[in-house]
């Protein structure tokens, strides 16, 4: 007191004085408090499809269940609703591509990574089978539809068929109405078909296979010629049979004709 040079009824008052202004501070800030808060509630009840309730917080205007009485939350129209696509499925699963191509076998084949995923959905392709030498999945042409749907919609797949060339689809449709002539293999006489080797009878077979549409290519030597006399002695009722051959090539054609289907020479026209 010596120090501020004041009295003890100048300090009461300064201090009563003090007081008071720390009271109508504490006053004036709550009073702002509840000025905000009945602003923000201003604010929501103005937001469409928001109703305040005293008794709890306001709830979500999409509701998981029908709302109970009393309980006036206002529900958005369907097509306001935010719909939820669950593409959980093709997230987990990479995109994987199927590579089908025409195996020399004349089955078609798939080549992609190993998924097992997907080994499940080449189960579901009738006649499939593994080619654990070549490691290819195989099928024949009658599946190659079914096997595209398949892939195509098989849960949990997610696949993008790299599918067979639109020149290579054409040769197969223009194959498939080719007549199966493989029943005519025993019209080949016993002492011919007594010389052709087991690759030579395979050839025959497979040519009769195709309807006779078929391009021999094995390497010289092997006996193309005997195979194609072969083949023309299982169609008598189609002859004459028409042989383009180089110039060097005619007479031993003549010949080879003559030897081995007993056709006498007048029978055998060679145009020079």
């Amino acid at each position: 007191m010596d120090d501020w040079d004041l009295s003890a009824e100048e300090l009461d008052s300064l201090e009563r004085d003090a007081l008071k202004q720390l009271a109508q501070r504490s006053s004036s800030s709550a009073a702002a408090t509840t000025s905000n808060s009945n602003f923000s509630r201003s604010n929501v009840s103005s937001m469409p499809g928001v109703v305040p309730s005293s008794r709890s917080p306001a709830k979500p205007t999409c509701l998981s269940h029908p709302p109970v009485d009393g309980d006036k939350a206002t529900v958005l129209p369907s097509k306001l609703v935010p719909k939820i696509v669950d593409d959980s499925s093709k997230q987990q699963h990479p995109k994987i591509t199927v590579k089908f191509f025409l195996h020399a076998s004349g089955n078609i084949a798939a080549k992609f990574p190993y998924d097992k995923v997907l080994i499940g959905a080449f189960h579901n392709i009738p006649r499939a089978s593994w080619n654990a030498k070549e490691r290819l999945w195989m099928f024949p042409l009658s599946s190659l539809s079914t096997a595209e749907c398949v892939l195509r919609d098989f849960p949990g797949s997610n696949v993008e068929i790299e599918n067979l060339d639109p020149l290579v689809r054409r040769a197969i449709a223009a194959a498939t109405v080719l007549p199966d002539l493989q029943d005519r293999y025993e019209k080949i006489p016993g002492y011919i078909e007594a010389k052709l080797l087991p690759f030579q009878r395979d050839g025959v077979r497979f040519v009769l296979q195709h309807g006779g549409r078929v391009l021999l290519a094995d390497e010289m030597g092997l006996g193309k010629t005997l195979q194609a006399i072969a083949v023309t002695s299982c169609i008598r009722e189609a002859w004459p049979v028409l042989i383009l051959t180089p110039s060097s090539l005619r007479l031993q054609w003549a010949s080879m004709i003559q030897q081995w289907l007993d056709i006498a020479p007048s029978h055998i026209l060679v145009y020079f």
